[in-house]
C-alpha cells in the first residue's frame, strides 16, 4: 500500500458521502431557485408584454441612393439609420409601388391596389371625394387592435379624408396626429390642390377617442389651438415629438403599435439650419443639398424615437420596421426634387427599379443582426408577417405572404413573384418573377427612364412644368368610383393596346440579377426568351381574369368627384383672423 492510498483512507467514507450529498442538495436548491426566478421573470414578461411592441417608420420619396448605407456618392449621411439597420436585417430586394397612395394602401391592406381600384401612379388629391374603400376592412391597424394593441399613427395618411369613415381613427387607429394629403409646407403646414397654387389650406390634424371608445369631435377652439401651437413649427419636429410623447405615455400593460409616416424627404425641400450643418461640405448643388438636409433631419428624428424606446425600457421588446413608400423623386416643378435611385433606372412615377425598389430594414427580438438579405420582399408582406409574429390570423385573403421564416431563420423568401402593376385603363402591367422583370404595354406614367446620378454643381433635372402639370391633371382624373363599388370581375389582359400579338413592341423583359439597371431588353431575342416571358405573362393574365380588378373612370378635374369649394372650412383664430383647414366635408355632422 503506497502513501497515496493510505492518505485516501484517512478520510472516513461516511463524511465523504455526506459532503457529496450536501453539494448535490445545495446545487439542486440553486437550480430550483434559479428556475423559479426564471419562471417568475418569464411570467412577469408574459403578463406585461404578451406581444412585442411594433414601431413602423415610413419615409416619403426616399430613393435607393438616398440613404447612407446604399449611397454611392457620399452626399447623403444617415449615421443613425445606418447603425440601426445593422441591428437587424437589411432587405435589399424590397419593393413598393411607384407613388404614395398605392403603396400606403398596400401596406395597410396587405393586398395589391388593383383589387380596389388604387393601382398605378395615381394619388388622392386634396378635394377629391375618394378614399380607401371601407370594404377593405382588415387593415393592419385593425388586425393589431383586435389582437389587443393600442394603435397610434403620426404623420402622412394620404388615403382619403372626404368622409369621417376614411380617416385613420375609423380604420383601426386609436389616435392620429398628422396630415391628410400628399404633402404640405414644413412650417406653415399649408397645402394646395394640383394646379391651384394660390389656394393655401392648413393640413395638420389631431384625432382621438373618448373614454367610451366613441370619436372625439374637435371643436373650433380645438382646431384654433392646434393651428396656434403648430404654425411655423417645423413639421418633422412636431411629428418626432408627438411620437416620443406617445412612447413615454403609453401604458405598458398593453402592447403598442405605432406608425410614424414622416414627410421627409418629400418636397418642398425645407430643412432647419442644424440639418444643413450635417450635410457633407462637398455637396455643392442647392437642390441636392436641401434634399440631403431633409435626410439628416429624418435620421435625427428616428434616433430620438429609438432613444425614447430605450428610455422607456422597451427597446429590446420592440420590432422596428423602416422603409420608403416609393422611389426617389428625380424630377418636379422646375426640376426641384433632388432624389437619386442610382444605380437603378427611373424614379417615382415609374415601374422601373428606381420607382419601386426602395430601402427597408427590420430590427427586433429574434431578428438576426447585421444581415443583408437579397430575398424578394414586398410591401404587402408586412400585414401577414406581423400577424404571424403576434399570433393572429387575418380575416381576408391577402396578396402579401408570411415572411417570418426569412426574418427569424434567414430562410428563403416565401414569394416567387410580385405584381408591380396591373392597370387596364392605361394598358400597362409589370411583374417580377425570380430574377426577371416583365413589362407589358409600357413602363410607367412619366418618361423618367434614365439612370440618374445625384445633382452636382449647377445641374438641374429639367422638367417641363406645364407638361408635368397637364400629366398630373390627367393622372389625378383617373379615379375609382367608390360610391357605386364599380368592380369589373375579370379582365382580359390581351385587350391591352398592342399586347395581343405579344411582340417586342408591346413587351420587354429584363434580368435584374445580371442587368439591375434594366439597360438590355432580352425580349429583342424573342425566340430565346419567349417561354420565360410567356410564363410571367400568364401569371398576369390569371390574376386579371380570376380576380376583381378595380374599374377606373376617366374623370375631369371639374367632375363631381373633385370638390373645389367645399372641402375646407374657415377656422376662427384667437387674433380675430381665420384660416382655411381641410376637413371631411361630405359628413354634415362631423368635422376634423
Amino acid at each position: 500500500m503506497n502513501a497515496d492510498e493510505e492518505e485516501e483512507h484517512d478520510v472516513p467514507i461516511g463524511r465523504t458521502c455526506i459532503r457529496y450529498k450536501g453539494v448535490i442538495i445545495f446545487m439542486a436548491v440553486i437550480i430550483v431557485v434559479v428556475t423559479i426566478l426564471a419562471l417568475s421573470v418569464s411570467l412577469i414578461y408574459t403578463v406585461k408584454h404578451p406581444k412585442p411592441h411594433v414601431v413602423m417608420i415610413v419615409a416619403d420619396d426616399l430613393g435607393y441612393n438616398d440613404i447612407g448605407y446604399y449611397n454611392q456618392h457620399n452626399d447623403i449621411r444617415t449615421p443613425f439609420l445606418d447603425s440601426l439597420s445593422q441591428e437587424g436585417i437589411r432587405l435589399d430586394r424590397y419593393y413598393a409601388f411607384p407613388v404614395c397612395t398605392p403603396s400606403r394602401a398596400a401596406l395597410f391592406t396587405g393586398r395589391y391596389p388593383f383589387r380596389y381600384g388604387m393601382q398605378g401612379a395615381r394619388t388622392i388629391s386634396h378635394g377629391t371625394k375618394l378614399g380607401l374603400p371601407t370594404t377593405e376592412n382588415n387593415l393592419l391597424p385593425q388586425v393589431m387592435k383586435e389582437a389587443g394593441y393600442k394603435t397610434y399613427m403620426v404623420g402622412k395618411w394620404h388615403l382619403g379624408f372626404s368622409k369621417w369613415a376614411y380617416l385613420p381613427v375609423k380604420r383601426g387607429f386609436d389616435y392620429f396626429y398628422g396630415i391628410y394629403g400628399r404633402g404640405s409646407d414644413y412650417f406653415t403646414h399649408q397645402s394646395n390642390r394640383v394646379g391651384i397654387s394660390d389656394l393655401k389650406v392648413f393640413d395638420l390634424h389631431e384625432h382621438t377617442k373618448n373614454e367610451d371608445g366613441t370619436d372625439k369631435i374637435p371643436t373650433n377652439a380645438d382646431k384654433a389651438n392646434l393651428i396656434n401651437k403648430t404654425l411655423n413649427v417645423y413639421s418633422e419636429l412636431l411629428f418626432t415629438r408627438k411620437a416620443v410623447n406617445i412612447i413615454e405615455e403609453h401604458d405598458e400593460k398593453d402592447p403598442m403599435f405605432l406608425t410614424v409616416c414622416h414627410k421627409n424627404p418629400h418636397g418642398p425641400l425645407q430643412a432647419l439650419d442644424e440639418d444643413f450643418a450635417r450635410v457633407p461640405q462637398h455637396v455643392d448643388n442647392e437642390v441636392r443639398r436641401n434634399f440631403s438636409a431633409l435626410m439628416s433631419s429624418l435620421d435625427y428624428g428616428v434616433e430620438e424615437i429609438v432613444d425614447a424606446l430605450k428610455m422607456k425600457g422597451i427597446y429590446e421588446q420592440t420590432i422596428i420596421i423602416f422603409s420608403s413608400d416609393n422611389g426617389g423623386s428625380i424630377r418636379g416643378p422646375a426640376g426641384r426634387a433632388g432624389g437619386s435611385n442610382y444605380p437603378y433606372r427611373g424614379g417615382k412615377w415609374t415601374n422601373w427599379e428606381g420607382g419601386v425598389r426602395v430601402p427597408a430594414f427590420i430590427v427586433g427580438p429574434g431578428i438576426p443582426k447585421n444581415v443583408s438579405s437579397n430575398a424578394l420582399f414586398h410591401i404587402t408582406d408586412w400585414l401577414p408577417t406581423l400577424a404571424k409574429l403576434i399570433g393572429v390570423k387575418p380575416k381576408k385573403e391577402l396578396d402579401g405572404v408570411d415572411q417570418t421564416d426569412l426574418l427569424l431563420h434567414s430562410g428563403p423568401s416565401s414569394r416567387s413573384d410580385i405584381i408591380i402593376d396591373l392597370d387596364p385603363m392605361v394598358h400597362e402591367a409589370a411583374i417580377i418573377k425570380g430574377d426577371y422583370k416583365l413589362f407589358v404595354g409600357g413602363t410607367g406614367y412619366r418618361t423618367y427612364d434614365d439612370i440618374y446620378e445625384p445633382l452636382k454643381g449647377d445641374d438641374v433635372q429639367d422638367s417641363n412644368t406645364e407638361e408635368d402639370l397637364a400629366q398630373a391633371r390627367v393622372i389625378t382624373a383617373l379615379r375609382y368610383e367608390y360610391e357605386k363599388a364599380s368592380l369589373k370581375p375579370g379582365y382580359n389582359i390581351s385587350d391591352m393596346k398592342n399586347v395581343g400579338n405579344f411582340t417586342p413592341a408591346s413587351v420587354s423583359l429584363y434580368n435584374l440579377k445580371h442587368d439591375p439597371s434594366e439597360s438590355h431588353d432580352l425580349f429583342t431575342d424573342v425566340e430565346r426568351f419567349r417561354d420565360i416571358a410567356r410564363e410571367m405573362y400568364n401569371i398576369l393574365e390569371e390574376k386579371a381574369a380570376n380576380q376583381m380588378v378595380g374599374l377606373l373612370l376617366f374623370l375631369d378635374t371639374a367632375h363631381k368627384y373633385q370638390d373645389l369649394t367645399n372641402s375646407y372650412e374657415e377656422i376662427k383664430l384667437y387674433d380675430g383672423t381665420s384660416m382655411k383647414k381641410w376637413y371631411p366635408w361630405l359628413d354634415d355632422n362631423k368635422s376634423s
